[in-house]
């Protein structure tokens, strides 16, 4: 890991410590929306370890959805944890697939303590597309938590997981994308993926 990122981290870690103390605390993550993820990270691999239990080397890359040409050619995983502070493990299950955003150094993508790692059989048709080619477009806008409608700015979309029904809180994390809108001025709004119509919460599930 360059300098830079490495003294971002540490910056972010440390600020983290000294404003929850309770490492406990500290260690418990927000949600984050693939797309934040997506557009977070230097890169996005689907691979498949060929070992269970904790996060290891021995994997092979299924497909880059982010990341230049050199992406290809990662070799290792490695996790960025502070002694005392978040050392979480991360375990996987070589049965099934896994999808990964991390930032990349060299042969090696290194994982946050709050990384986005999640099974490929957790996600879902839409999600699928969103990596493929939804997220990338969606990259100038923004995803907040708990804005009014009213407070947020043109390149935001509201997660309004808070203020949904249970049976919906779920949907725009995982059925929905927050695009620029040209005939809205470049105004950002949420999009359904399997419609790809402006505001609609309509489940449909796409063609594979």
């Amino acid at each position: 890991m360059d300098l830079a990122k490495a003294s971002k981290y540490l910056a972010a870690s440390l600020l983290l410590f000294t404003l929850v103390g309770d490492t406990t605390e500290a260690c418990k993550c927000a949600s984050e929306h693939p797309q934040e993820a997506f557009c977070s990270y230097d890169v996005m691999l689907r691979v498949k370890f060929m070992e269970s239990g904790r996060i290891n080397n021995n994997f092979k890359i299924i497909k880059v959805y982010k990341g230049p040409e050199e992406a290809q050619d990662v070799h290792y995983v490695g996790t960025q944890t502070i002694p005392g502070l978040c050392e979480y493990h991360y375990q996987v299950d070589h049965t099934d697939e896994y999808i990964i955003a991390g930032e990349l150094d060299g042969d090696t993508v290194w994982l946050s303590v709050c990384a986005f790692l999640k099974r490929w059989s957790w996600i879902t048709p839409e999600q699928r597309r969103g990596f493929t080619s939804e997220y990338s477009k969606g990259c100038s806008c923004s995803i907040v938590w708990g804005h009014s409608e009213g407070s947020i700015s043109s390149n935001e979309c509201v997660w309004t997981y808070q203020r949904l029904p249970t049976n919906l809180r779920d949907f725009q994390y995982k059925h929905m994308v927050c695009l620029p809108q040209v005939e809205k001025g470049g105004m950002c709004t949420w999009k359904s993926l399997g419609t790809l119509e402006p505001g609609s919460f309509r489940k449909r599930r796409l063609t594979q």
